[in-house]
């Protein structure tokens, strides 16, 4: 992407300068035969308006010639083929692949899903649950009679007698979850947890688990991050003499007498994962870790440093030690990092859903009859591939606009995907959910490589980046690489032009900086009577910073000096600069001189270069013909005044 920022400097921008449909249309010049009109030209003459600070480059005749170099260079590298490389046409690919995922996502339905994560990341569900599970081929309605029955006892009965009566972690489990918020669940299992109101058990539903129900405790506003260091007693101990709670609590106490906490963690933590790092954690907030004591433990410590009393998880016993708190970020701040969460998420299905939706009635489609298709398709058992005559292989299946799809094409696609259903399912069934599957596959496809033709936003981004990488490419072997590489070019080029690299002239000394002049009145005084510069900062800074002194030495071209200023050795005047007044001693002063060769290499490559390109440019103009209707150039200046 780099390549392409270098290449297209005054490609961006925002268009703000709208023209006559008639003038839009007309041709403004030709290049080797290829037309330009005035609206082609203007969308890369808007976007460049607000970026260009020289004043030069704005002027109508002077941009025409830096887009006609422009043009030149890009036709120069299609001609020698650098569009056919491996190199350029991978990563134009990618870059293709990425800006379509763009342009093909619902932007409203992505806009509500990122805003309503947002809502549910600065809050938090406490909720406890029943699953039950099934696999895939199993009979759904006896796992859904099941929760039925379930939720009823959910409903009424105490949670932990439940819990020990039906919980066996395996087909059915009933669990407490704490708290939790965005993107801690299936995205299922979060809606109904987030729509169940507090003291309220939902309906039944379904995830890729099986069917739950969701009971919810309590919601609250998200407590954001924090980061604790800690230090573990397990529960269990292979030293049986060894007590987990007083071997904590003498911990405590060695941590209240002033112990180090990061060397008591190393030493005895059985958190090995934490302990190598003096007991540090990674930072979480609620739902990241299975012990509500824990969270809400480290949630309650308020300064940096704070201890935490011993406390026991089903884990161990715990020291917990505050590193450092976060809250939630503002919206606008974690915006993009949500959006590829989403669309990470199983919440991309309703996007793509949403989308397709459109698709299909933007689009004329013409669909086939599968009761009668279906009848065509044959095959000897699930493993094998799926035939059909050939006689019909070529028949219309699908047709999306002008765009036509056989019978062959449905038949390729269902044996791709004939592993992706059970053996039992029934043949028709099958057959209207694989055409469902194709159907959306060739919406999405159509939409995808029409794109370019439908979209004139997408149409220009795609085509400055497939421009500025042939630009970045052929500039880079013309002319950057090739003056590095050309040491005699250099070399001479130098020994032609010596006295444009020189060295900057620079003087040697103390410069000392106020913003009251009387100070530096007191330092002028004091240095024609030699006084040190030690002497005087201590006389002057006594009580507080007044003068502040830079020893060194100093190009003239500083900042720090005024400029344009004739410099002779010894004490200088006071000058103002800016909002201060400066004085200097100069010990020294170094005249301008021509550098060697090595010390001036990088301008002497960077001039080579520009030399090398108008050099190039010269010969692309005489290779290439250039013509410009300068009654339509006259016009369009016109309505540019």
């Amino acid at each position: 992407m780099y390549k392409v920022i270098l290449a297209l400097i005054f490609l961006f921008g925002a268009e703000n300068i709208s023209f006559s449909q008639s003038l839009n249309s007309k041709t403004l010049m030709s290049i080797a035969g290829e037309k330009i009109t005035v609206k082609d030209f203007l969308r890369v003459y808007n976007k460049n308006m607000d970026l260009v600070q020289d004043q030069s480059q704005k002027n109508i005749d002077d941009y025409l010639k830096l887009y006609i170099n422009y043009k030149l260079k890009l036709k120069e590298a299609k001609a020698l083929g650098y569009d056919q490389k491996d190199s350029y046409q991978k990563e134009f690919k990618n870059y293709k692949e990425q800006l379509l995922r763009a342009y093909t996502n619902d932007k409203e339905v992505t806009a509500t899903l990122v805003s309503e994560a947002y809502d549910r990341s600065i809050n938090e569900v406490k909720a406890q649950h029943v699953l039950v599970r099934f696999e895939s081929d199993q009979d759904t309605l006896a796992a859904y009679k099941k929760i039925k029955e379930l939720r009823s006892r959910f409903v009424n009965e105490d949670f932990s007698s439940l819990r020990l009566s039906m919980h066996d972690g395996k087909s059915i489990f009933v669990e407490d979850l704490g708290y939790f918020s965005a993107f801690k669940m299936v995205y299922n299992f979060e809606n109904a947890a987030f729509k169940t109101p507090v003291g309220q058990t939902s309906e039944p539903f379904k995830t890729q688990f099986g069917y739950h129900v969701v009971k919810v405790l309590n919601k609250r506003p998200s407590k954001g991050k924090v980061q604790v260091a800690h230090i573990m007693i397990a529960n269990t101990q292979k030293d049986s003499t060894l007590i987990p709670e007083n071997r904590i609590k003498e911990l405590y106490n060695l941590l209240q007498q002033g112990s180090s906490f990061e060397n008591l963690a190393k030493q005895y933590s059985d958190d090995k994962g934490s302990s190598s790092r003096g007991g540090v954690m990674n930072a979480f907030g609620s739902g990241d870790i299975s012990s509500e004591i824990f969270v809400d433990t480290a949630f309650e410590l308020n300064e940096i440093g704070a201890l935490s009393n011993p406390i026991q998880t089903q884990f161990g016993w715990h020291i917990l030690k505050l590193i450092s708190r976060s809250p939630i970020k503002p919206f606008e701040e974690i915006k993009m990092e949500l959006e590829q969460k989403v669309k990470r998420d199983a919440r991309s299905s309703i996007i793509r859903e949403k989308m397709l939706e459109k698709l299909m009635q933007r689009y004329e489609i013409s669909q086939p009859d599968l009761n009668q298709f279906s009848q065509q398709f044959e095959r000897n058992d699930p493993e094998s591939d799926w035939v059909l005559e050939d006689s019909i292989s070529q028949k219309i299946f699908l047709k999306i606009e002008s765009k036509i799809f056989t019978i062959k094409d449905f038949l390729a696609f269902l044996n791709k995907r004939k592993r992706s259903f059970k053996k039992s399912t029934d043949k028709n069934q099958l057959i209207v959910k694989q055409y469902e599957n194709f159907l959306e596959d060739k919406l999405f496809e159509y939409k995808k490589d029409n794109l370019i033709n439908e979209n004139e936003d997408y149409a220009n981004i795609l085509k400055e980046y497939e421009e500025g990488l042939l630009l970045f490419d052929i500039m880079q072997d013309k002319i950057w690489n090739s003056a590095k590489k050309d040491s005699l070019g250099l070399k001479q080029y130098f020994k032609d032009n010596a006295s444009k690299f020189t060295s900057t002239a620079k003087v040697s000394g103390t410069l000392v900086r106020s913003n009251d002049k009387n100070q530096l009145n007191r330092v002028q005084n004091l240095w024609m009577d030699g006084a040190t510069n030690e002497a005087i900062s201590d006389q002057i800074n006594s009580e507080s910073q007044l003068i502040n002194f830079i020893n060194g030495d100093f190009e003239l071209d500083n900042s720090l000096l005024p400029q344009n200023t004739n410099f002779e050795l010894g004490i200088s005047e006071i000058y103002k600069l800016d909002t201060n007044y400066v004085i200097l001693n100069i010990t020294s002063l170094t005249a301008a001189e021509v550098l060697s060769f090595e010390d001036s290499r990088g301008a002497v490559i960077s001039e080579y270069q520009t030399v090398l390109e108008s050099d190039w440019i010269k010969a692309l103009r005489i290779k290439y013909k250039v013509n410009i209707h300068n009654k339509i150039l006259k016009k369009l200046k016109a309505s540019l005044e």
